[in-house]
């Protein structure tokens, strides 16, 4: 993910009407769903694969794995998803209101894409450590 290109265009959206953010947001939603999915069946498959002693050669490096996904399917996708709903709660009441305060809004949507970017690489990089000491490289 280039950090340039994603900054760029997440300060170009931030101008688009609420609407295009609101979109964005239930973007996120589903987005946190698929990792909580994701993390789950990967969590289900190490503690399986270690258990049959396929890992042995790789046991503190997957153990740290094990933890890692762990806080991200319990934790940290919980924490994300809780946001960005109530971020969502707080759009949909702006939009009742006949004159909104979008800057306040814009304001609380560039923090979460700034969140949600840190996570997303976060992520990432976990599922590559967790491949390579699948592989026997970790």
């Amino acid at each position: 993910m280039d950090l340039l290109e994603t900054t760029t265009k997440h300060e170009f959206l931030l101008e688009a009407p609420l609407q295009v953010l609101h979109e964005e947001s239930r973007e996120w939603l589903e987005d946190i769903e698929f990792w909580k999915d994701e993390a789950a069946f990967l969590l289900k498959l190490l503690i399986e694969k270690t258990k049959e002693g396929v890992l042995n050669t790789q046991t503190s490096s997957l153990k740290e794995a094990e933890k890692e996904l762990l806080a991200v399917s319990v934790e940290k996708l919980e924490d994300l998803r809780i946001e960005v709903a109530d971020h969502e709660k707080f759009l949909a009441r702006l939009l009742e209101v006949k004159h909104p305060d979008e800057q306040l809004y814009r304001t609380r949507h560039k923090a979460i894409v700034e969140k949600f970017r840190r996570f997303a690489l976060e992520y990432r990089d976990m599922k590559h450590t967790l491949f390579q000491a699948a592989k026997g490289r970790g």
